[in-house]
């Protein structure tokens, strides 16, 4: 009965698009590059179409980059087929004429356009948050995609669905996931260029069980783009964990079903009373401040796109503002644009200074004392007992040759949890400011919480973060601040006083209702102590430029190449400063603060001869040079950024440096010695820092050849004998992996000391198989994979498979002068070095589960293909950087 009042509909809104079509603006590329922006929402809230240029200028007078406004239904079709475009026109005309890219919120109902008869009656400019009906939802989408589709490429369906305010009665994420499967295709018919963003969600939760719903329910390919709005107010965002737990927790679901770009297209704090803080509020300063952290600090997360809630204040309570979320105060009401706040202010010099920047990391500047090693056994007691266990393990470690393994199994849907009290003291001194945790993840996105005792007997529980996907993470947290009553566990006066002594780690399941097990490695716990301060570091021409705060204040030093630094105040003053002796020593707070300057690099003296088990320098995240991070940046920052565009791949290098600045004896180097820095995959040298800045300045090290060999080079003819590596090539560690070749396996078969040449076998089948034990057998049952030889290269004389030549030819996403472009991805000869093996069929085990893999060792790397893997992870480069410095500096 619902769809007789709708007959012929489609028919009519075809009809009337074709008459009510407006004259096109021309497209203006975006005058800033920005990705930062605001909720403007003019279209829908300013009341004078005519006079909409007012509040466009003031919007590009921010810098940003992107606006989301919103496309009411009610107001662009009052009734069945009769459309008034007078507002969206002109807004969406003012914007972009402006340089501006819009984000288009397609929200929300029109009282006839949902199921439930009685929104019949609702007025059309009122709207209804009543789910529609997703039909006629998608037929008003497909005409407003039409009709902006040469302005607008960007569009949202749906606001936060999760919230029974905004999803009537009651939020419904399969009614949701259905409303995305019918208006999806719409979109895309009407604009195969356009981006759909799902609806924006609060994070970590409900974001977390809503997006799981919404993938179960068969939408999860029914959109481009995950929005989430992570409000952490009326915390900070660092008490907040606006980045580790607001983004984190979901990009570890979508690692499991299926990696999307995350875009914030919400967040921020009042100045005002609100309705999700009551009558709690912070003032204007504190206000700017938190902004522009949190933005900085989401950038670092990955967040594409990150859009704060909202321009202006639109809303009056009792006379007073109420919601005051914006950079403009509410002033003499909706048309007045004129009230500026200090987030204002603070919003264009965060445009200015790092809104087109890419992002490189977020550093603490505090002093960090390592509280735990994990590289002896301890007892430790769990509870309850069958909700987990931990043992000591190396079968992941972060650094040295010991971490701890943790199963956890969480069954009952209620509130599970498994906490490992450590049986000898732990502790971090007086003043310790931040818990941090290396943590080995399994993708649960379950939290894992530290319990922390003073001396006063009080235990307070802190969440370190979201356990995330595979590999390693530091979760670290303030100790500083307070704590909810639920986390208090032994109560005198809700701080930490004098010394403290960890009481115990913790899994805790989030939300109580999910369930589920896994396994898990720790590593190295770290307390921080002096100002909790960061740095979010961005790329520059020259340089960098660093975001610098401290949640208070307090004196931080920095390292720096350049013997002055010029310093912009959050507002957009600018001075210089000297850094004597190469370093930088700021009093720094809670105002942010830019610095534009060339990193230094730490001052690592070379040993006067080779040693064992020493001279490793740990890594602090930086790069050991420019040089190696624009190296590192080409290929591996798109992957770590998510960058627009990207199909999913694996490292090329590594998500960050594994070692920090080290120097290694090398007789030819100025000095005697070169700068090299170790990455998952490989090492990157500087052996003349005088030499040409070509590709060549920075290479990467022969280290499959030195681990086979046993021999380290330090000089052009000079060398170190050493046993060669009984690391595993392929797959897990050699203690746990025990068919797996090795590097001293790899002397049977490759260059140099088993210089034989093969034939040319190019299109030839590959069954050969390598034992541990370095012989070869053929099995013809490995057919069944059809891996077939490529090529024959003819420098040593040997085959390439086909799967190698297309992982080396493959286009993709690579970072370039600042931009992002589509080339080949690397210079495989300048990457891998020459074959020195044939291809070989190995059974090794991969995360404990033994598999088929085909390896093949280059003088540089060791290339693997994993038949069973997803096709973007088949071929992969095995860890020979992490191989290597295990066996020349000790576990």
């Amino acid at each position: 009965m619902r769809y007789d009042r709708h007959l012929g509909l489609c028919i009519i809104f075809v009809v009337l698009f074709l008459n009510t079509w407006s004259s096109p603006v021309p497209v203006v590329q975006s005058a800033s590059p920005s990705v930062f922006g605001a909720n403007t929402h003019i279209a829908a809230s300013y009341p004078f179409p005519d006079s909409l240029n007012r509040p466009a200028d003031v919007i590009a007078q921010s810098g940003m980059g992107w606006v989301r406004e919103e496309f009411q239904w009610g107001r662009i079709e009052p009734r069945p087929g009769q459309f008034d475009w007078a507002f969206t026109d002109r807004a969406v005309n003012e914007l972009v004429q402006r340089g501006i890219n819009i984000i288009g919120l397609l929200n929300p109902a029109v009282g006839w356009g949902t199921p439930d008869p009685a929104d019949d009656y609702i007025p059309p400019e009122q709207g209804s948050f009543y789910p529609p009906d997703p039909q006629l939802f998608a037929n008003f989408a497909a005409t407003v995609v039409n009709r902006y589709k040469d302005r607008v490429r960007y569009w949202q369906v749906w606001n936060e669905p999760d919230n029974p305010v905004y999803w009537r009665p009651s939020p419904n994420p399969a009614a949701y996931a259905a409303l995305l499967r019918t208006v999806y295709p719409a979109i895309k018919g009407a604009d195969p260029g356009a981006t759909v963003l799902a609806a924006g969600i609060v994070s970590p939760e409900p974001a977390g069980s809503f997006l799981q719903a919404i993938a179960e329910n068969g939408a999860w390919g029914s959109f481009d783009v995950i929005a989430l709005h992570p409000y952490t107010d009326p915390l900070g965002p660092e008490a907040g964990s606006i980045d580790t737990v607001g983004i984190g927790a979901i990009q570890t679901l979508a690692a499991r079903l299926g990696p999307k770009p995350i875009w914030v297209t919400e967040f921020g704090w009042a100045d005002s009373p609100t309705d999700r803080t009551g009558e709690q509020r912070i003032d204007p300063e504190t206000q700017a401040n938190y902004l522009i952290r949190a933005m900085a600090m989401l950038r670092q997360a990955g967040v594409e796109r990150v859009i704060m809630y909202r321009f202006k204040d639109m809303q009056l309570r009792n006379g007073v503002p109420y919601n005051a979320y914006g950079l403009l105060r509410y002033g003499s009401g909706q048309a007045d644009y004129s009230q500026f706040k200090p987030a204002f202010h603070a919003f264009r010099t965060l445009n200015q200074q790092v809104g087109g920047r890419q992002p490189l990391g977020l550093r603490r500047l505090s002093d960090q004392r390592m509280a735990f090693d994990f590289e002896r056994a301890i007892a430790w007691q769990t509870f309850p007992p069958g909700n987990g266990s931990i043992v000591q393990s190396s079968g992941q470690t972060h650094s040295g040759g010991g971490a701890v393994e943790v199963r956890y199994r969480f069954t009952t849907g209620g509130n599970d949890y498994v906490s490992f009290t450590p049986r000898e003291a732990i502790t971090f001194p007086a003043g310790t400011s931040q818990i941090g945790l290396w943590v080995y993840g399994d993708g649960s996105s379950f939290d894992l919480k530290v319990q922390l005792r003073d001396t006063q007997g009080e235990i307070l529980q802190y969440r370190l973060g979201k356990i995330g996907p595979t590999g390693w993470q530091q979760l670290v947290t303030a100790i500083t601040g307070p704590v909810e009553p639920g986390n208090q566990i032994r109560f005198v006066n809700g701080r930490l006083d004098g010394d403290i002594t960890l009481q115990a780690i913790v899994i805790d399941d989030d939300p109580d209702s999910r369930t589920g097990e896994g396994v898990v490695y720790l590593d190295d716990l770290i307390g921080y102590s002096g100002p909790e301060a960061y740095a979010a570091r961005f790329a520059a021409d020259r340089g960098v430029v660093e975001v610098v705060w401290a949640v208070d204040n307090g004196q931080v030093r920095i390292p720096s190449a350049d013997t002055e630094v010029t310093i912009i105040d959050r507002d957009g003053g600018e001075r210089r400063q000297a850094a004597p002796g190469g370093i930088l020593t700021l009093n720094v707070g809670p105002s942010p603060i830019y610095l534009v300057y060339q990193p230094g690099t730490a001052s690592v003296q070379p040993p006067s001869q080779p040693s064992t088990g020493s001279g490793f320098v740990p890594s602090n995240g930086a790069f050991a040079d420019d040089a190696m991070r624009n190296v590192w940046q080409r290929t591996d920052q798109p992957v770590a950024g998510g960058a627009p565009g990207l199909r999913p791949r694996s490292w090329i290098w590594g998500p960050q440096p594994i070692s920090g600045a080290m120097r290694e004896p090398y007789a030819q180097s100025p000095g005697g010695s070169r700068l090299v820095q170790y990455f998952d995959k490989s090492r990157m040298e500087i052996n003349n820092p005088n030499a040409p800045r070509d590709q060549w300045y920075v290479t990467n090290g022969l280290l499959v050849v030195e681990m086979l060999t046993g021999r380290i080079q330090l000089g052009d003819t000079q060398f170190e004998d050493r046993t060669p590596a009984t690391e595993a090539v392929a797959g897990d560690p050699a203690s746990v992996n025990p068919n797996a070749p090795t590097y001293a396996t790899l002397r049977s078969v490759a260059f140099p000391v088993n210089s034989a040449r093969a034939s040319d076998r190019n299109g030839q089948v590959v069954t050969a198989f390598l034992n541990r034990d370095g012989t070869v057998v053929d099995r013809p049952d490995l057919a069944r994979y059809d891996v077939r030889i490529g090529s024959y290269e003819a420098t040593l004389g040997h085959n390439i498979p086909q799967v190698f030549l297309d992982y080396f030819a493959q286009q993709g996403v690579v970072l370039e002068n600042g931009r992002y472009v589509t080339r080949q991805i690397i210079d495989w000869i300048f990457v891998m070095g020459l074959p020195i093996s044939e291809p070989y069929w190995t059974r090794v085990k991969v995360g404990g589960v033994e598999k088929d893999v085909l390896m093949q060792a280059f003088e540089r790397r060791v290339l693997t293909y994993t038949p069973d893997n997803d096709p973007n992870w088949r071929v992969e480069m095995g860890n020979v950087g992490q191989h290597y410095v295990r066996w020349r500096y000790g576990p």
